[in-house]
């Protein structure tokens, strides 16, 4: 399986500003569907795709319309899965190397937090914490990958 991270346009065939019941639908063809509920007194919700061998959580912060997606690295490193943005492996690349690389692309990113790398004008996250033992970068005894990457539409991290 390959999903195509493109922010902020969409991921794979979802698009962002779709119905969530669309984008379900279209989601259930990569594993079980969980909707969640809305927190008391509030309409934004999520729905967990369970794939046998990675996730991706679905938002509706507004509670009709898909707003965000956060896919989540896989266990296991023989998985079939592949998640990519612009032909860079997302889960597979280590991540210091990913993210000098799009940046080095011409994208600014936000990376204060060491964990977690943020590039607004492609309304892209990429997070590096987990609470799984996983391999450590040598360099900074932090995860050696991404463990999970959140696609947006444009002006998601204004």
């Amino acid at each position: 399986m390959q999903l195509d991270l493109n922010p902020p346009v969409g991921v794979g065939p979802l698009r962002f500003g779709m119905p969530i019941t669309e984008a379900t639908e279209a989601a259930s063809a990569w594993g079980d569907v969980k909707v969640g509920d809305p927190a008391p007194g509030r309409t934004a919700f999520k729905v967990l795709i369970a794939h046998p061998e990675f996730e991706v959580v679905l938002m509706a912060d507004d509670g009709k319309s898909l707003t965000a997606i956060e896919a989540w690295r896989f266990e296991h490193d023989e998985a079939d899965v592949r998640v990519e943005f612009n032909g860079l492996d997302v889960f597979r690349t280590p991540a210091r190397e990913l993210v000098q690389r799009i940046s080095d692309a011409g994208h600014e990113g936000d990376t204060s937090d060491e964990e977690v790398a943020v590039f607004p004008d492609l309304a892209l996250l990429l997070s590096r914490e987990t609470s799984r033992e996983v391999p450590l970068d040598p360099y900074d005894d932090l995860p050696l990958y991404v463990h999970y990457a959140l696609a947006a539409p444009g002006g998601y991290f204004d």
